[in-house]
C-alpha cells in the first residue's frame, strides 16, 4: 500500500487553517488528557508541529472537521501545494483534489467546502490519495454496513482492510457522522506510519523484488522544497561552545545579537526603559558560563546553525540525555532571564536516531534573501526520517507565551 510522506507524521494537521488557531508545539493541550484514546497520536503530532491548537490552549477533539480541512491535511501529507484560490483559503488543494479524483462535485460541491466531512467521504478522500485499491464492500461487518452509501462502501472496505479505520465499540461505523478532530488526527497518524516489510518467500524473486522506499522528509510540511541541509554532530557554531562534564552541560556564548532594535535605557517611556534594562541583564547573564538545566545526564550535543529567519544571531542546540529524552535548547534564554530554556522533542521518544539534519527553506534569489523556515529532521536507524522541530511552531509558542 502506498504511504503518505512521514516525518514523525508527515502531516500538517492544520485543522484550524481557517480559524484563529495557533500552533501547539510544546504547549500542553488542556483537553488532551493522558488515557484518552487519541492521546499518543495527537501529542506525537503536536511535538512535530503538525497539529494546531486554539488560543485558549485547547485542542477541542470533538469538534467537526470540514471537507476543506480534511483535504488540506491530506494534501499537506502528500507534500502538495496548498493555499488560497478562487476566493477560498483552501482553493488550491480543493482544485487538486477534484483533478486527482479524491472527490467529485457530487461528493462536495464548490459551495460546500466548509460543510463537515463524513466518515465515509473521508474514507474516499484518503483512500484515493494513498492509492489504495478499493476493497470488497461485502466484507464489511459493521452493524450499520447497509447504511453506508454504495458509492463509498468500497473505499471504507479498503480503509478498514488497511487497518486505518475502525468501528465503534457497539459494532457500528456511523458512516454519515462527521469526522472529529480527534478521529482525523488518529486517521492521519495511522496513514503516515511506515509499513512492516513483507517476509520474502522462496518464490518472491529475491533481490529482484523492489524494496519498499524509506519514508523521507523531502520538503517542508507545506510542500516547499528545502534550500539547504546541514548534517549536525560535526557542525560547530563559532558563536558558542558547550562542554559536558559528569553529564552536566555548560554553555559559553561568545557572540549573539538577540535583538535588532535598541530601546533607550534613558527614555522617558517607562516601558522602553524597562525593556532596555531587561535586555542588559540578559546580555550580562549570557556573557558568563551557564549550566544547562536538564533532568538527566547529557549523552549527546548537536550545535545548530543560527536561525535563518532571524536577522540577528542566536545560539541553539539539540541535546540528548541518558534517559532517552531529546531537547531543543535556547542557549541564550532571552525569554527566560538568561537561563537556557529546554523544550522536549517528544517526537523522538523511543526512536533510534542515527543523525540529525538542520534543513531550511530560506534561500537567496538574485540579490535578495528569501526568508523561510527552519527544521530539524532526524535520520533513523531504518533509513527513514521524521520531522522533530520547526521554527514555525517555536515562533507560535513564543508568541502565545508573550501574550500570557
Amino acid at each position: 500500500m502506498k504511504k503518505l510522506l512521514s516525518a514523525v507524521l508527515a502531516a500538517a494537521l492544520a485543522v484550524s487553517a481557517a480559524t484563529t488557531a495557533l500552533a501547539a508545539g510544546a504547549v500542553q493541550l488542556s483537553d488532551v488528557q493522558s488515557g484518552a484514546w487519541y492521546y499518543e497520536e495527537v501529542n506525537d503530532m503536536v511535538a512535530a508541529g503538525y497539529i494546531s491548537g486554539y488560543e485558549d490552549g485547547s485542542f477541542r477533539p470533538e469538534n467537526e472537521v470540514s471537507v476543506a480541512e480534511f483535504v488540506t491535511m491530506t494534501a499537506r501529507c502528500e507534500g502538495l501545494e496548498t493555499g488560497e484560490e478562487y476566493g477560498h483559503w483552501a482553493g488550491v488543494q480543493m482544485r487538486n483534489a477534484y483533478d486527482s479524483g479524491w472527490l467529485t462535485e457530487e461528493d462536495a460541491a464548490w459551495t460546500e467546502f466548509n460543510t463537515p466531512v463524513t466518515r465515509e467521504l473521508a474514507s474516499k478522500i484518503l483512500c484515493a490519495a494513498l492509492g489504495l485499491e478499493q476493497g470488497d464492500a461485502a466484507s464489511l461487518s459493521f452493524t450499520d454496513a447497509a447504511g453506508i452509501n454504495p458509492d463509498y462502501a468500497s473505499y471504507v472496505a479498503a480503509m478498514v482492510g488497511a487497518g486505518l479505520l475502525n468501528g465503534f465499540e457497539d459494532g457500528s461505523f456511523r458512516p454519515q457522522s462527521a469526522l472529529t478532530r480527534a478521529q482525523a488526527a488518529v486517521l492521519i497518524y495511522r496513514a503516515t506510519q511506515p509499513e512492516e516489510p513483507e517476509t520474502e518467500t522462496p518464490d518472491s524473486g529475491g533481490e529482484d523484488d523492489e524494496k519498499p522506499a524509506a519514508n523521507l522528509v523531502e520538503t517542508a510540511p507545506d510542500g516547499t522544497p528545502f534550500a539547504s541541509s546541514t548534517r549536525l554532530g560535526d557542525y560547530d557554531n563559532g558563536n558558542f561552545s558547550i562542554s559536558v562534564e559528569n553529564g552536566v552541560a555548560t554553555v559559553t556564548v561568545t557572540h549573539v545579537e538577540l535583538w535588532t532594535d535598541a530601546p533607550d535605557p534613558e527614555s522617558e517611556d517607562e516601558a522602553e526603559r524597562s525593556e532596555a534594562q531587561r535586555r542588559e541583564r540578559i546580555y550580562e547573564a549570557i556573557a558568563q558560563p551557564r549550566r544547562i538545566p536538564l533532568q538527566a545526564a547529557v549523552s549527546a550535543v548537536y550545535e545548530l546553525p543560527c536561525s535563518t529567519w532571524f536577522p540577528g544571531s542566536d545560539a541553539n542546540a539539540v541535546i540528548a540525555t541518558a534517559n532517552g529524552k531529546w531537547y531543543y535548547v535556547d542557549l541564550c534564554g532571552a525569554a527566560n532571564d538568561g537561563v537556557p530554556a529546554a523544550t522536549e522533542l517528544t517526537a523522538l521518544d523511543g526512536q533510534s536516531v542515527e543523525a540529525l539534519d538542520f534543513r531550511t527553506t530560506s534561500h537567496t534569489s538574485g540579490a535578495s534573501q528569501v526568508v523561510g523556515s527552519d527544521y530539524i529532521v532526524a535520520v533513523l536507524a531504518d533509513g527513514s526520517e521524521l520531522l522533530a522541530w520547526s521554527s514555525d511552531t517555536a515562533a507560535a509558542v513564543q508568541e502565545q507565551a508573550a501574550q500570557e
